[in-house]
């Protein structure tokens, strides 16, 4: 795409993108403008280059419209991307992207629908509603759900279930960790702009928000 055509491609698409969504514009592989918004920031420069598994890549890909939620490991700070490639003749000329925070989704993205997870002991399965995990975590590529009653094996991965948990429920606090919002006691400052949850279980549980997520963790809070 040609750098000079991007003032005239934002004042086009400004009048129909609503206040709270950030834009990037790319060429075929590198961001050429990042307009960000009050309420989403991707943090992404003029130069960056694509990465494997945004909104941005998955749409220069397959060189059509994708609506792609996009877990935080990508930019630090998950997000729901709507990209628009630019196709001439057979060939990717550039793409803009809407991105929206996961709590104010377009109406066309898939709202989550998991209202429970199951959860293994050695007696068997049990299904678990949402308010009674406390936190989950994952170790060895095993995930644990954990409960004011006891923890439970689960057959998904941490990426798997930040595309499936609801964001205003839940948070991902920790590579390892996502933690439910209302099952935190306390928070408690830690070193270099992190913190330590202090959770509400019997054992007051103490879970790390590490330094990768500790922005956007602030951000979903509100603090």
């Amino acid at each position: 795409m040609d750098n000079t055509l991007v003032p005239e491609v934002l004042q086009m698409i400004g009048e129909v993108v609503p206040d709270g969504v950030s834009i990037a514009i790319s060429d075929g592989s590198h961001y050429l403008y990042y307009q960000p918004s009050a309420v989403i920031d991707l943090k992404i420069m003029p130069g960056d280059t694509v990465p494997v598994g945004s909104a941005t890549y998955k749409a220069l890909q397959e060189m059509g419209k994708v609506g792609h939620y996009v877990e935080s490991r990508i930019f630090g700070v998950p997000y729901y991307g709507l990209s628009l490639p630019l196709v001439s003749h057979g060939q990717v000329m550039g793409c803009i992207t809407a991105i929206y925070a996961p709590q104010a989704l377009p109406m066309a993205a898939p709202e989550p629908s998991v209202s429970f997870l199951i959860g293994k002991d050695e007696d068997g399965w049990r299904p678990l509603s949402l308010s009674e995990i406390v936190y989950i975590s994952s170790n060895d590529g095993k995930t644990f759900l954990h409960t004011t009653t006891g923890s439970y094996a689960n057959k998904f991965s941490m990426s798997e279930l930040e595309g499936m948990l609801p964001q205003g429920k839940f948070v991902r606090c920790h590579r390892s960790y996502f933690v439910n919002v209302e099952s935190i006691g306390f928070i408690h400052p830690h070193f270099h702009s992190t913190f330590m949850l202090e959770m509400k279980d019997k054992q007051k549980t103490r879970v790390p928000v590490s330094q990768t997520y500790s922005s956007s963790f602030r951000q979903l809070l509100g603090f």
